[in-house]
């Protein structure tokens, strides 16, 4: 069995870890280490996303989310453009389908301006000029600055300049347990470190409980199902059509997004999950994940903090075609049932709750531990964010 000894080891080559390694090799020149389960880079979330690139609309000013996605909007842009990533920069439009989401179509509106993004409340007339295809009601916000980009063309990219800057990979490599303070046991031996970063995304939980940190967090799995659009059909897409969300969870709700090589998707759904990798029907879900997700459901509805009932009917209504093909159906004219053909692999968002209170965590959370610090909620924006978002890490880890 092999020893190896780093300055700091990161737990996931995601986005996340691996723009913080990046960041540790620049700022420290510090051996660092990443140590990933699977093959290759970006495998989960950071690969399987939509690819948007969001502009900083959703966020109330001074939250964490907010600061840092406008600044990792600009400059992951900028990063594609420098690598010759291609994107999409058409933006996007958020539209109302009932007079009922007007108020928070204007809250979105005054988000917006507060975080310095570049929107314009526009009527049905210019909105049929930005995209013919979509509907509203009275008004739409027009988003300049979202964008869209292959997200895996983007982690090949970051993992190349990391490993040219020095930083070392080590894949097919998961975190078992931990050994000591200073000391972690893999499938091929075991590593010391000086410092470790929990980037683990969907286990995030389990590594830092080990570290006896978040013990009120846990990991509640979300799946994200995205369905084509069929090319023949009426309703066409330049940029991205988005709902006007419930601004009291998380999630965004069907979309259409064109991508940069043409091909246009719809979704996602957003299905609690009794496994941390149940990508396919009940492929995936384990027994311990099971009770473990099947208590927090029961609290969550239990408590029905921000109405997280209705949240999971509706969730569970678009696990059908039909359901699903009526959410989409509401953002504009001419789109048809056939027009949805099957969709691009799901993804799994690994969303932070607090087992204490029942609540969904709407912001980032990294919380220090013993010679650790830990990425416990990264989720959208933080492909978006990574840039800053790995800036922000390092500046407030304690290096011994």
């Amino acid at each position: 069995m092999n020893q190896d000894t780093c300055d700091v080891l990161i737990v996931g080559a995601g986005v996340i870890g691996v723009a913080i390694a990046r960041e540790l090799r620049r700022r420290h020149r510090a051996t660092v280490l990443v140590i990933e389960k699977e093959l290759s880079a970006g495998r989960h979330a950071s690969g399987r996303n939509s690819g948007v690139l969001h502009a900083g609309v959703y966020y109330k000013a001074g939250t964490l989310k907010a600061k840092l996605c406008v600044e990792g909007n600009r400059r992951l842009r900028q990063y594609c453009r420098e690598k010759s990533i291609p994107l999409n920069d058409y933006g996007k439009v958020i539209v109302a389908r009932t007079s009922a989401e007007l108020p928070s179509l204007k809250e979105l509106h005054e988000r917006s301006l507060a975080n310095g993004v570049r929107v314009d409340l526009v009527d049905c007339a210019t909105l049929k000029e930005i995209e013919p295809c979509a509907r509203t009601v009275e008004r739409a916000l027009y988003v300049k600055d979202t964008a869209v980009v292959n997200p895996q063309r983007v982690m090949e990219a970051m993992v190349e300049d990391a490993k040219r800057e020095g930083v070392l990979f080590r894949f097919g490599c998961p975190w078992q347990a931990r050994d000591s303070d200073t000391g972690i046991r893999t499938p091929t031996g075991s590593i010391t470190y000086g410092h470790i970063v929990n980037c683990a995304g969907l286990f995030a939980d389990r590594v830092a409980h080990a570290y006896g940190v978040g013990m009120q967090f846990g990991i509640l799995p979300f799946r994200g199902h995205f369905h084509r659009l069929r090319p023949e059909s009426r309703f066409q897409v330049r940029g991205n059509i988005y709902p006007v969300p419930d601004l009291r969870n998380p999630f965004l709700g069907v979309h259409f997004t064109r991508r940069p090589e043409g091909e246009v998707t719809i979704g996602p759904s957003a299905l609690p999950l009794l496994g941390r990798e149940q990508y396919c029907g009940l492929a995936g879900a384990t027994m311990r994940d099971g009770v473990t997700m099947m208590s927090y459901l029961l609290r969550l509805f239990g408590r029905n903090r921000d109405h997280f009932r209705s949240i999971a009917m509706k969730e569970l209504v678009k696990m059908t075609r039909t359901g699903f093909y009526r959410e989409a159906q509401a953002l504009g004219v001419g789109f048809e049932k056939i027009d949805l053909l099957p969709g691009k692999e799901p993804g799994i968002r690994a969303q932070l709750i607090n087992t204490n209170t029942a609540e969904l965590l709407n912001d980032f959370v990294i919380e220090p531990g013993p010679r650790s610090t830990h990425v416990l909620n990264a989720v959208s924006p933080a492909f978006t964010s990574s840039l800053p978002f790995a800036e922000h890490v390092v500046e407030t880890m304690k290096l011994d």
